[in-house]
Formats: structure tokens, sequence, C-alpha cells
């Protein structure tokens, strides 16, 4: 999944992490990074991939598996104003309504998925006397098929010859037709 258009989207509709016209979102590569430094102005959110989860294979023979990618939306809230989270812990309703306008139902460009994101769930992930981490994943279910893989290399079928048979006798009726891929070459 394309994390560039997550935060895109969260940028484009969020009213609680905009600031002065600016929406403070963000990427990050691991949960660490975001909870050591504070790059955007409170309250701010970091996108994450946190996982990437494959069903068992049920084709036979081929490839139809259901994947389910799932992004973690980290709110890094202020919590000056009460050490005990009190205040900071208020918040997480109104930054979980806000990441719902922006997400739920949205499918992103060029998703494999039939359906738009879905909410896991959310969790504490850190508080101190400054800031409280909360976390919410968003789950989107991608379909990968034999399309997606490798395929074998193999001539292309130029010529089809057939003849009809009676379906009543097995035998042919002497009416036959071919095919011919006949590609055009410029004049």
């Amino acid at each position: 999944m394309n994390l560039d258009d997550v935060i895109l989207q969260i940028k484009a509709n969020t009213t609680l992490l905009n600031h002065d016209g600016a929406a403070q979102v963000a990427g990050a590569a691991e949960l660490a990074q975001v909870v050591d430094k504070a790059w955007l102005q409170r309250p701010a959110a970091y996108v994450l991939a946190t996982e990437d989860d494959a069903e068992g294979n049920v084709s036979m023979n081929g490839l139809d598996q259901t994947v389910t990618e799932t992004v973690g939306v980290v709110v890094d809230l202020d919590n000056t104003a009460d050490q005990r989270g009190q205040f900071a812990s208020s918040q997480i309703d109104a930054a979980r309504a806000d990441l719902f306008r922006c997400l739920l139902n949205w499918r992103p460009p060029n998703s494999m998925a039939n359906q738009g994101f879905a909410y896991r769930g959310g969790h504490l992930v850190q508080m101190d006397r400054e800031r409280l981490h909360w976390q919410f994943n968003f789950i989107l279910k991608i379909q990968i098929t034999d399309a997606d893989g490798w395929q074998p290399p193999s001539d292309p079928i130029t010529d089809i010859k057939a003849t009809l048979i009676n379906p009543e006798t097995d035998q042919p009726t002497g009416l036959t037709f071919q095919l011919t891929n006949q590609e055009s070459t410029p004049s």
C-alpha cells in the first residue's frame, strides 16, 4: 500500500489535525520514531504500515488469496494540561471520529481492494507528561490472483482451425472455420 496516498487523504479531509490550513500529518517507518521524536505541532498524526496478513490460497491450480493490509495512524495529543492524561484521553473520541471521516470506506487509487478501509481498533501506545500517543488501526482487504504474479513465457496464439461436429452423430459436419491473428503493419 502506498502510505503517501493515505497521508494525502487524511490531510485533505481532517479538521482536528488542521492548524492554520496546514494539516499535521506525516509518515513514519516505525513506531519508536513517533514516540521518541515530535516533528509536528500537536494534535498530529503519523501514518505507518503495521501489518500485512495473507490468508491461504483458495485456488487448486492458480493463485487466489485475500491479503489484509493494516495501517496504523498514531495520534500525538498534548498532555501538558493534565499530566494524568484525562484531558488528552478525552480527545481520543474526537480524533477517532475525525479519522473515520477521512478513511472509512475510502479506497486508495490503484488499489486491488474491492471495498474501502474498515476500522480494526485502537489502543494506547505511550503517555508521558507532555504527550499521549493513541494508535488507530485501519484495514484494507486486497485480492491477489494469477495476474499479479509471475507469468510463464508462452507463444501467442496466431492461428486456430476447427471443424464443427454434429452432436447427435459425433460426425464432422463439413463446416470449418479458421481464425488468424493478422497483425497490422504501418504503411
